[in-house]
């Protein structure tokens, strides 16, 4: 009867040891996970070159937008993009004027009025080589806008910044998460370009 209870015990012993292992396994395997995230370059004062000063996630089938208020028109304009394998496919214009059909010009685009606001598609596909170059000014107030609704203006992070994304492993993700947060480059501010939620012009 002892020896039986004993090779029960020790049976339950390497089941737990295996367990175990397995656990760690996983954790390792789960932190090195390839995570899609979306990087902003930014030149930085006594750098050689533009350096990665934002990050943010970008999940299966996510979009993210730049968000600015135009120069003729006065009003905000969004441009959504989509990450493809050579940078950027750009999905629709969105704005509170019909006018950005005319100024964006797309071969085939498609104005379609949507409540409150006008969203414009391009007829064919159009993909913008990354990285993405953006010229942040003042008066553009370009922002970025994620799909959680978080908004970072980009002139915060430099007068031209880059855009361009990449996989990185579950454990720099949260490195880089952590680093941004402790070091105060996580600049998620309520947008200074309203959203576009108006009524559509007449």
């Amino acid at each position: 009867m002892l020896a039986v209870r004993g090779l029960h015990d020790t049976r339950k012993r390497r089941s737990g040891v295996a367990a175990a292992a397995l656990l760690v396994l996983a954790l390792g395997l789960g932190a090195l996970w390839p995570l899609p995230v979306l990087v902003v370059d930014a030149r930085e004062e006594g750098a050689a070159g533009p350096a990665p000063v934002y990050m943010a996630r970008l999940g299966p089938g996510e979009t993210f937008g730049i968000r600015y208020r135009h120069s003729v028109f006065g009003v905000a304009v969004e441009e959504r993009l989509a990450p493809v394998p050579r940078g950027f496919q750009l999905v629709e214009v969105v704005s509170t004027t019909d006018r950005i059909e005319d100024y964006y010009a797309f071969p085939g685009g498609r104005l379609q009025p949507m409540p409150g606001y006008f969203r414009l598609a391009p007829g064919e596909e159009t993909v913008i080589d990354a990285p993405l170059r953006v010229r942040a000014t003042p008066v553009g107030q370009r922002t970025l806008v994620l799909e959680d609704g978080g908004c970072v203006p980009l002139g915060d992070l430099g007068d031209i910044v880059e855009l361009r994304w990449r996989r990185v492993s579950v454990a720099r993700w949260l490195w880089e998460t952590a680093h941004q947060a402790l070091f105060g480059k996580d600049v998620r501010l309520p947008c200074p370009v309203p959203a576009i939620t108006t009524t559509p012009s007449a």
